[in-house]
């Protein structure tokens, strides 16, 4: 049988620009022995690139990322059906690129955050009608968009800490007044966040009015929206995996290890291992060292926020627990560092098993959305036509309902 061509876009016009390079890498490497890799490179600058050099972490790991001119360019076309399209750089003749078109059976996204994560490049897949890893558009931009979220798991009974959120023209015309908002609310300590991003970029722990309105500015320049929301006083984070789409299962439960507030961008890629080894090189207890019944109620309540966001593939879900070992939701990862596949390894999922039941489900989900009708027909143009003509010699057109 042969292998399936999986495109695996990674890269993106995000601030989590390399930690995607490191979980693409780490998933071409999963993928090789069983499927044809296609690397789609997406710059910083939004340029589509493509090119087997993109496939090895060395193309990026030599002070530079990769330069446009030394990769064929990707396009998409939809005439006279979606495609993506590749432009060689090497000339035919007369100014004439050599094109071909990507034989693509199935998408695999490893952008995170933004413009890859938040429900954009899956309704491109969408249009295109092309299978991908993941979450849909619904529960890509709901989990990422870190207000819609707490509003919907507040709706659904899920726990969540108490959080107040303003735009910046609100900030920029009743600064004072969301201040004292805030501090009567809220009470310090709170943290400040961007509405949509993910990998802790743009987050504050703020203890006062001064540092509030130094994190306001700071999370400004990440996203139009910020949230607020109450601190835990000494918190322990709790993180659980998700995978499957109607019957998700659950991975074991995680904590990982900081001695801040605050779980930065550098606890999760940086100080504690390898940069190639991406959220796996942080310093984490696996499982983590709790109650069996903290466990299942936390396993429990990462099933649930899946399914009510409306995810599939695999997600994972962060927890805090205070001192009283009360749990609350903390956010949703629906394309998490390396696919959070150090907590599948711990039941015996290794990360080769485990990128290929993520396709598995992509085909099961996109035959189930195409066996669903899409076309509803009517008279209602034969009716509009009459009533156009009926217009057209001065007489009154009733509306549609």
């Amino acid at each position: 049988m042969s292998k399936h061509n999986v495109a695996l876009i990674f890269g993106g016009c995000t601030p989590e620009h390399e930690v995607s390079i490191v979980t693409a890498h780490q998933v071409c490497l999963a993928l090789q022995e069983n499927y044809h890799v296609i690397p789609i490179y997406v710059t910083k600058n939004g340029e589509w690139l493509t090119g087997d050099a993109l496939r090895d972490l060395s193309t990026f790991t030599d002070g530079t990322l990769p330069h446009p001119s030394n990769f064929d360019k990707v396009t998409v076309e939809f005439h006279p059906e979606p495609k993506f399209v590749v432009s060689s750089n090497h000339w035919l003749g007369q100014k004439v690129r050599k094109r071909t078109v990507l034989p693509i059976d199935v998408v695999f996204p490893s952008i995170h955050g933004m413009h890859g994560e938040d429900g954009t490049l899956q309704g491109l897949l969408e249009l295109m009608n092309l299978p991908y890893v993941g979450a849909g558009v619904v529960g890509s931009a709901v989990g990422m968009d870190k207000i819609m979220m707490k509003a919907i798991l507040n709706e659904n009974q899920l726990p969540i800490l108490p959080y107040l959120w303003w735009d910046h023209r609100e900030w920029e015309t009743g600064r004072n007044e969301i201040i004292e908002d805030v501090e009567t609310t809220l009470a310090y300590p709170v943290f400040v966040k961007p509405a949509m991003g993910g990998s802790s970029i743009g987050v504050s722990h703020v203890k006062n009015q001064t540092e509030l309105v130094s994190a306001v500015e700071v999370a400004g320049h990440y996203a139009r929206r910020i949230l607020v929301e109450k601190a835990v006083e000494d918190p322990v984070e709790i993180n659980c995996a998700v995978m499957g789409t109607d019957e998700p299962t659950v991975s074991v439960c995680e904590q990982p290890v900081t001695q801040a507030n605050l779980l930065s961008f550098d606890d999760k890629y940086i100080h504690q291992g390898e940069s190639s080894s991406g959220m796996a090189g942080a310093d984490r207890k696996i499982p983590a060292p709790i109650s069996e019944e903290l466990t299942l109620h936390i396993q429990q309540l990462a099933a649930r926020t899946f399914q009510v966001l409306d995810c599939a593939g695999v997600a994972r879900i962060d927890f805090l627990v205070d001192a009283d070992q009360n749990v609350y939701v903390n956010e949703i990862n629906t394309i998490p560092g390396s696919y959070s596949y150090y907590l599948w390894a711990h039941q015996g999922i290794e990360f080769p098993q485990l990128v290929s039941e993520l396709i598995d489900l992509a085909f099961t989900a996109h035959t189930q959305k195409n066996a669903l009708t899409y076309t509803y027909t009517t008279n209602l143009l034969s009716q509009a036509g009459a009533g156009f003509a009926k217009l057209k010699k001065g007489e009154k057109l009733g509306g549609t309902a």
